[in-house]
């Protein structure tokens, strides 16, 4: 039986309106075009799955589990409530929309050991930062 990590982001904030920044995160291929030519190579992307190639014969496949349109985005294993990831977004003001991630992670009891908390929280705040990084005009 697994053990439920919960990891949740600093809050970071995004120059635009929040609609624009979950209509540009919630199609993965958007996403796709951010990353540097050495990841494009191992993923494969559609607008609700991306796979990535970790190493030699596995592979992670991420999809949209949920959509609740400006507000949030449930992304997890298909299949398997293993691994979740909930982006959040609240618009605070015109051109002012916070975001917070979530990682809930279901982790089995051998591989415990495995799991740095320290870099599991960094993992979200970065992935947070980024998103907060994202310029309104390349969400055109």
């Amino acid at each position: 039986m697994g053990k439920e990590l919960e990891f949740v982001s600093k809050i970071t904030k995004n120059p635009c309106q929040d609609f624009q920044l979950f209509n540009f995160i919630s199609d993965f291929r958007n996403i796709a075009t951010m990353f540097p030519p050495e990841v494009k190579e191992k993923i494969s992307v559609t607008e609700d799955t991306i796979t990535i190639n970790a190493m030699a014969g596995m592979s992670i496949t991420l999809s949209v589990l949920d959509k609740e349109p400006s507000k949030l985005l449930k992304l997890g294993t298909a299949g398997n409530e293993m691994f979740c990831i909930w982006i959040q977004l609240k618009q605070v003001a015109p051109y002012d929309t916070r975001i917070r991630i979530t990682l809930r992670a279901n982790v089995p009891l051998i591989a415990r050991p495995m799991i740095k908390k320290d870099k599991m929280q960094e993992l979200v705040d970065n992935l947070a930062f980024a998103l907060s990084q994202i310029p309104a005009y390349q969400m055109q």
